[in-house]
């Protein structure tokens, strides 16, 4: 009964966007619970909703579900990390980080009007090509707010972040590439 119970209030994040990958082809298969991978990006006030291991060819490896739940002030937000793992050893000191921004027409209601990416000091070419781009600049416009930044320490390679403020959000076919092109990006630095 408890577990019944328990399955109908689990946030189902993880397993929607699963489905979602399965229906536009990809590859994918849902993690055992307590992977090590589930403990990247994420911070004490936060959770993991579990791992999706990607089983192709795409630089993308993995995505992590991260979510912060709501308070009495704020609606619950959703984190999806997906990693880009290399063999290259980046020095903290070389990481790199570039963070786009949706200027809007009106705060927060507004239609997006322009994006912006906004890099650390070793990050300006590829936050160039990142302008440049419009299918990058087309996908933060509809997806929100990209972060792209360097790992260090326990995993190396990159991370694509994306921020959700509503439970379920779908990738098409055409997104999923972009976001490999961002991948292939950082992995030619």
């Amino acid at each position: 009964m408890f577990e019944k119970l328990k399955e109908i209030f689990r946030d189902k994040s993880r397993d929607n966007l699963f489905k979602n990958l399965l229906n536009i082809g990809i590859d994918c298969e849902l993690a055992k619970r307590g992977a090590n991978e589930e403990k990247l990006f994420n911070p004490w006030h936060r959770r993991s909703l579990g791992i999706i291991n990607i089983n192709s060819d795409y630089p993308i490896k993995y995505i992590n579900i991260i979510k912060q739940d709501g308070g009495k002030n704020n609606p619950p937000r959703w984190w999806y990390f997906f990693a880009i793992p290399s063999y290259e050893v980046i020095p903290k000191n070389d990481s790199i980080e570039v963070k786009s921004i949706r200027k809007k027409s009106i705060p927060v209601f507004g239609k997006v009007e322009s994006i912006i990416w906004e890099p650390n000091a070793n990050s300006n070419d590829l936050a160039e090509r990142f302008a440049l781009d419009d299918d990058i600049n087309m996908l933060s416009n509809s997806l929100g707010n990209i972060k792209v930044q360097s790992l260090h320490d326990n995993f190396s390679g990159f991370s694509i972040e994306l921020e959700f403020k509503i439970r379920n959000r779908y990738l098409n076919f055409n997104q999923w590439e972009i976001l490999n092109r961002i991948a292939n990006m950082c992995l030619e630095l």
